[in-house]
């Protein structure tokens, strides 16, 4: 009954500790979703890839970071882009952008901290940039996306807020009561000792051990947000936190299975390759400035 109660009095305090940045997420989340996307879709088909390319780039990757979809609701967006003829360098950007960064998730960082949550904004933008680049370098005269199964896009009614919110809030709910138990659970039996072992043993390792740690853990931002609270109090780095929370959205299985319709298996083991490799880059980096 004392295990019980240790544990429950966990989860209730870091459910206080997150919660404010999870609502403002959720609401921030819902008003973008509700009044922007459409606008945001039309900014994408609007935008010039004239003379200076870099700048169409980042403004597929701001968009991408703004945009609330999840990626099965990113991925029919894309692909009604592409058919309107928006270059394929910036759909990757947006696709990478969507993936790694949403209102939601921002907000939600800051309960990490205000500088692991701009660091984690900041190397978000970078990674899309990066990608639209590497794409348009490298796929000039070749086909990256394949929309073949999108032969029929059907119009969706015009979204409300109040019913959106309440959509978010079944979806991410169950995510974080499994993280902040999960995290009350760790905080209770594993001793903070092995943590600080893992990820402060060696610099480099911990990012290494963050990013594949990452691939089997990550099943949604809001719920790894506790868990990793936990681990940096431990003595996790803030590079092995930024490392895990690249990796983890970029090889989450809902976003695989989203991002592999519109991608040929070669093209999506590329995508796999540049997300993870990017991912310990960044985390080796952050390791280093912080």
């Amino acid at each position: 009954m004392y295990e019980l109660t240790m544990i429950l009095s966990g989860i209730w305090f870091q459910l206080r500790q997150i919660a404010p940045y999870w609502v403002a997420g959720l609401v921030v989340g819902s008003l973008v979703s509700v009044y922007l996307s459409e606008k945001i879709a039309a900014k994408m088909t609007g935008i010039s890839s004239g003379r200076f390319r870099l700048l169409p780039v980042c403004a597929a990757s701001f968009l991408g970071i703004a945009s609330p979809l999840c990626m099965y609701g990113t991925v029919p967006v894309i692909a009604a882009l592409g058919k309107k003829d928006v270059p394929q360098h910036l759909l990757a950007t947006f696709m990478v952008s969507s993936v790694l960064m949403n209102p939601n998730l921002f907000l939600m960082s800051f309960a990490l901290g205000a500088k692991l949550a701009l660091a984690r904004l900041i190397l978000s933008f970078i990674g899309s940039v990066l990608a639209g680049v590497i794409v348009l370098a490298l796929f000039k005269n070749r086909a990256l996306f394949s929309f073949e199964k999108f032969t029929q896009l059907k119009s969706k009614a015009k979204k409300k807020l109040l019913p959106d919110l309440l959509k978010a809030l079944r979806i991410t709910a169950p995510y974080l009561i499994f993280g902040v138990t999960l995290t009350a659970l760790c905080d209770r039996y594993i001793p903070s000792e092995w943590i600080a072992r893992v990820f402060g043993a060696r610099r480099g390792l911990g990012v290494l051990f963050a990013t594949t740690l990452s691939i089997p853990l990550y099943a949604c931002g809001g719920g790894t947000i506790p868990l990793i609270r936990m681990w940096m109090h431990a003595g996790m780095g803030a590079g092995d936190a930024l490392a895990f929370m690249l990796a983890g959205p970029s090889t989450k299985i809902n976003n695989l299975s989203a991002v592999k319709m519109i991608l040929g298996a070669k093209h999506f083991l590329y995508y796999i390759a540049y997300c993870l490799l990017f991912a310990v880059l960044a985390g080796l980096a952050a390791e280093w400035a912080f």
